[in-house]
């Protein structure tokens, strides 16, 4: 999509997080709001090391009978983790969801296709994206959607690094007006945006919906005590 919109037709809030933009902001013509961008530059700062430390576990599959370890000789990695890191780190992986992004940036941008990136080339991926961000974040109006799957990438690679066990998921349920949106999160999950309306939540909003438990107790207090 290129950046044909007039000005007026340009959000006062932020697409990605919800939070009203700053005047310097809308006057620049911004999609996203500068926090959100940094985010996602630290974001993609962090994971050409995140992505090699996958490789080397892969290194430790490869090399080990019993399958390598993390963390130790005795902890053996399990199948299931197994073939995520190896999903990540072959063709259809990382690298090739970040030259997705990028394939749509250089549209958006009128450049021609870059060559396809070997399934390694986490550095080349995100150097395009990194030295792009401040562009996209101006001009390009599906941003939003492209920090979030780099959200979601990072994540992922992040929670391999650690070695967490997945997260429970559960639903919350949108507040906003009429909609009756749910949405899949985990106590883990940073942000999340409602299916039907697309509100963004940020952590701390989503920590006060109402979900599938029932009404949310904190929210019930607050009321309570401004009663």
């Amino acid at each position: 999509m290129f950046d044909d919109d007039a000005p007026e037709s340009r959000p006062c809030a932020c697409t990605k997080c919800g939070h009203n933009l700053w005047d310097t902001e809308i006057a620049a013509g911004r999609w996203v709001c500068a926090r959100c961008e940094h985010t996602a530059f630290q974001r993609l700062r962090e994971l050409p090391t995140l992505f090699r430390n996958l490789e080397r576990l892969e290194t430790l599959m490869k090399g080990s009978s019993g399958g390598g370890a993390i963390g130790g000789p005795s902890r053996e990695i399990p199948a299931p983790l197994r073939l995520g890191i190896l999903s990540l780190t072959a063709n259809g992986g990382v690298v090739t969801q970040l030259q997705a992004i990028e394939d749509d940036w250089r549209k958006a941008l009128r450049w021609p296709m870059g060559a396809t990136r070997h399934h390694a080339d986490i550095d080349g991926a995100t150097s395009f994206l990194i030295n792009q961000l401040g562009w996209t974040c101006s001009n390009y109006p599906d941003i939003d959607d492209d920090l979030r799957t780099i959200g979601k990438i990072h994540a992922l690679l992040k929670g391999l690094e650690t070695g967490e066990r997945r997260a429970r998921v559960f639903e919350v349920h949108c507040n906003r007006g009429d909609c009756q949106g749910r949405m899949p999160i985990t106590m883990r999950d940073d942000e999340a945006t409602c299916p039907q309306c697309g509100t963004d939540y940020t952590r701390d909003q989503l920590m006060r919906l109402d979900s599938e438990y029932g009404p949310n107790a904190e929210r019930l207090r607050q009321q309570g005590t401004a009663a």
